[in-house]
């Protein structure tokens, strides 16, 4: 479903956030390992699945991904210290 002013909020994030709960405990660095892991896995899938442009752009969105868990994960361990 899109929406019209194209402006995400917290709420629309419910289903990742539990994905993250129900599949990783809660845990984000578990969470990052898997993605860390389907990276490297992209290195192994025959060249000819996707274009070179495909593949980068996947890697590209999963590095992406995994940045903001991390950032988030930092700044939840850091606002406990």
């Amino acid at each position: 479903m899109k929406q019209e002013n194209n402006e995400l909020n917290h709420s629309d994030f419910t289903p990742l956030l539990s994905y993250i709960e129900e599949c990783h405990e809660g845990d984000l660095l578990s969470l990052t390992q898997s993605l860390d892991k389907t990276i490297f896995m992209f290195h192994f899938i025959p060249m000819d699945t996707f274009s070179d442009l495909e593949r980068q752009n996947c890697c590209h969105v999963l590095m992406e991904l995994k940045g903001a868990v991390m950032e988030i994960y930092y700044n939840q361990n850091k606002s406990k210290s």
